[in-house]
């Protein structure tokens, strides 16, 4: 009887979604004329596409919202050099993201919103599926949203509100003019600017950002506010939608008759949110060899966290567990180790504690196989920052994972404590910044302190262990070679005075 009650359950969800489909379709063509991020992209596409335009606008949207996200961890958001970045890294992406690049024809620019609105409702779906997915692909939405409306002529986004389904009601001149001097000091107005200044009001519950920071006129349950803090409005409520949407979202994937078409789509999307450098171990030419001697002085000094931390257990323990041993040895592969010299170093390790041919036995095998010399035959790349973080995640008696994201919060202030390069204010921020789920943020600080960076120094996030090992090589290697350009010329400096002493 439960089971006939489920499957009637399920058959009403998909009815319900088919009928919500074809009411889309319906939707009047005033509001399709609006861009769907002007909407608040209140509005889900209901058109059917091919699965190869499902994969190439979800990519496509996927590496915008990364590239913003580097963008505006090295540049404040705003600024002319954050602009000038993100602006070159639009280029090639099929979206509109700053107004004057619009194309002219104006079904090329309805293409491009096209495109905009399917890819933000496709990373719902499939960001949806943990709290942490769900929470970042919120606020580098909100963020996005938040740039591109401050992009816009005010006169565009005015005229986009009646479309946005949020009651937002726009002062008239004798409104504005009744309560002018209540306005002009809540909303710390210049009484010059007032003629010209357009006011909004919407429902206090709606404005509580506003209301934190008070700058904002409070009159009868009624938040009034200037067109600046319109943008804020509606960020904060596009935020809250997109929450609510993917909360929906994720009780229904589990009805979707779609496992062997959409559901591993939206898995890969997520799982490997990650669309940088593939590290597979293949090295340019003119790379340095690395070997298993050279390890411990280079885990020192640019070895991420995760890696170093696996690699002292290693050290301690003589041992470590599978997901360790995948996740490092891939590392190690990616920074070009060989596959022999790889061996050699798991097998002096692991045979202080078993015979040499328990090791050739149970473990050398694992190893040729993530060298693509076993099994299936097919090289493994090394794990991805997002990959750690989401698969696989560590018992309390293992050692692989990500520090920031595994650790509980004293005992991740305690590692960091540890290291005396670190002051206590940049401990605290670090650990703060794992606190709130910003794990790759708290990475790239690391990284930057560690290396005698200053906060943002770096201009990119840390986004893979191998990424972090190229890095802090590329800044090792120029501050050699700048102290040798120094050495270089003090030494001829000197050249000329010790010549005239021996004339005396």
């Amino acid at each position: 009887m439960l089971f006939a009650n489920a499957i009637s359950d399920n058959r009403n969800v998909r009815s319900q979604m088919f009928n919500n489909q074809q009411s889309i379709k319906n939707v009047p063509s005033n509001t399709q004329e609006i861009p769907g991020y002007l909407q608040l992209y209140q509005t889900p596409p209901g058109e059917n596409i091919s699965l190869t335009e499902f994969d190439e606008i979800a990519m496509e949207r996927l590496k915008l919202l990364k590239n913003f996200e580097n963008c505006k961890d090295s540049h404040p958001m705003h600024t002319e050099e954050f602009k000038n970045k993100f602006r070159k890294t639009c280029d090639k992406i099929k979206l509109i993201v700053f107004p004057d690049l619009k194309p002219t024809s104006s079904e090329d620019i309805a293409e491009l919103w096209r495109r905009d609105n399917i890819g933000h409702f496709i990373l719902r779906l499939a960001f949806c599926r943990t709290p942490e997915n769900q929470k970042w692909l919120t606020q580098i939405e909100g963020d996005l949203l938040r740039f591109r409306l401050r992009q816009e002529r005010e006169v565009v986004v005015d005229s986009s509100l009646s479309a946005v389904n949020f009651p937002i009601h726009k002062l008239s001149s004798e409104e504005k003019k009744e309560m002018e001097e209540d306005l002009e000091h809540a909303c710390q107005v210049l009484s010059i600017d007032m003629k010209n200044k357009a006011f909004y009001k919407v429902d206090f519950i709606d404005a509580i950002e506003l209301i934190r920071r008070g700058s904002v006129h409070l009159k009868k349950g009624f938040a009034y506010f200037p067109f600046e803090d319109l943008v804020t409005i509606l960020v904060s409520k596009m935020k809250n939608t997109t929450m609510a949407a993917m909360a929906r979202a994720f009780k229904h994937l589990a009805i979707l008759e779609e496992e062997g078409r959409l559901l591993p789509r939206l898995a890969r999307l997520s799982n490997n949110a990650y669309s940088g450098k593939d590290y597979n171990g293949e090295q340019a030419d003119g790379s340095i060899i690395i070997t298993r001697h050279m390890i411990d002085k280079l885990a020192v000094r640019s070895f991420a966290p995760c890696m170093k931390q696996m690699h002292k257990n290693l050290r301690l323990n003589h041992h470590l567990k599978y997901g360790a041993r995948r996740q490092y040895g891939l590392f190690l592969k990616g920074i070009g180790l060989s596959l022999e010299e790889a061996i050699a170093m798991m097998r002096d390790e692991f045979t202080k504690k078993i015979p040499s041919d328990k090791f050739d036995k149970e473990y050398s095998y694992n190893i040729r196989y993530m060298y693509g010399k076993e099994g299936r035959r097919v090289p493994q790349t090394a794990m991805s920052c997002a990959t750690i973080i989401l698969n696989n995640p560590p018992s309390a008696t293992d050692c692989h994972g990500c520090p920031f994201r595994h650790s509980e919060k004293q005992v991740l202030k305690q590692k960091l404590s540890g290291e005396s390069i670190l002051k206590k204010g940049q401990v605290e921020l670090i650990v703060d910044l794992a606190e709130s789920n910003q794990y790759d943020k708290a990475c790239t600080r690391y990284f930057e302190f560690t290396h005698h960076l200053e906060e943002g120094g770096l201009g990119q996030r840390i986004t893979h262990p191998n990424q972090y090992y190229e890095e802090s090589q590329k800044i090792i290697a120029e501050r050699i070679a700048a102290k040798h350009t120094s050495d270089s010329q003090t030494s001829q400096k000197s050249e000329p005075k010790e010549e005239q002493m021996d004339t005396q």
